[in-house]
């Protein structure tokens, strides 16, 4: 029988950056059912609820040194005991049309900002959540940006990993690999102009659709919290979150690639 207050015992307060909507939103808002302190961050707080042990925060990772400003003037005399770097954000087009400020863009919120919050929760003996993506393992077509920070996340959490096992409760890093969810990320995502075929963009919201519900990524992460050991955890639907990942280790790379453009209609 689950017990509501071992979290909060274990981690009392918790900073979920990009908690305004989507498995961000899902996560600060169990996390405060589970009586922990929540502190939230968007770029626009005004946007985030109003409730008890619910602290909104500004927090706009795109701006070069905003994460190292907000760490300096943040509401609290220590970091609190959980970090979940949540917040990113995708750009879908062609690799070519791709801006390079938006490329700078895309790796300082998912990667560099990240960086500088773990390294500072960790320092003060915070666990980590780092929430990369199922596409470090299948990347999504021409969100090339996007892919390519949350694979450098993914390595980051899996080097930490190293040095910083858990147990015994010691800090510790989770690599939380979410696969298609039932959340407003294409509303959120930006196009370039002579990007992507629209037809790709459509499969891609078809999956999202028939994505997992965000209230499923719940449980798993909490029984991961509470072991308190470094892992790397995949979740969703279990077609991606575990058959994939396991066909993967033993398919041909060719084969993985084609089973992987027919999935997103890239020969059609």
């Amino acid at each position: 029988m689950r017990n509501p207050a071992r979290l909060a015992s274990r981690f009392p307060d918790v900073l979920v950056t990009g908690a305004r909507s989507g498995l961000g939103e899902r996560v600060a808002a169990a996390c405060a059912e589970e009586g922990l302190c929540v502190y939230a961050t968007s770029r626009d707080a005004a946007r985030l609820p109003r409730a008890e042990r619910f602290v909104p925060l500004a927090l706009d990772l795109s701006e070069a040194g905003a994460a190292e400003r907000f760490l300096g003037s943040a509401p609290w005399e220590r970091p609190p005991a959980l970090l979940v770097n949540n917040a990113g954000y995708g750009v879908f087009g062609g690799f070519a049309a791709l801006p390079l400020e938006e490329w700078r863009r895309q790796v300082e919120v998912l990667l560099h900002g990240s960086a500088v919050l773990a390294r500072a929760f960790l320092q003060a003996g915070s666990a980590v959540v780092n929430v990369s993506s199922l596409a470090v393992d299948f990347p999504l077509p021409y969100f090339h940006a996007y892919n390519a920070a949350k694979a450098g996340l993914s390595g980051l959490s899996r080097s930490l990993a190293l040095e910083y096992p858990g147990g015994g409760g010691r800090p510790f890093v989770l690599d939380l690999r979410p696969g298609d969810y039932r959340t407003p990320f294409q509303e959120a995502a930006g196009r370039v102009e002579e990007g992507g075929p629209a037809a790709v963009w459509d499969r891609i919201a078809s999956h999202l659709q028939a994505g997992a519900d965000p209230a499923t990524l719940w449980p798993p992460l909490r029984r991961a919290l509470l072991r308190g050991r470094s892992r790397t955890l995949r979740v969703g639907r279990p077609f991606q979150a575990r058959l994939a990942p396991l066909g993967a280790r033993f398919l041909p790379d060719s084969w993985l690639r084609a089973l992987h453009r027919r999935y997103y209609g890239l020969d059609s």
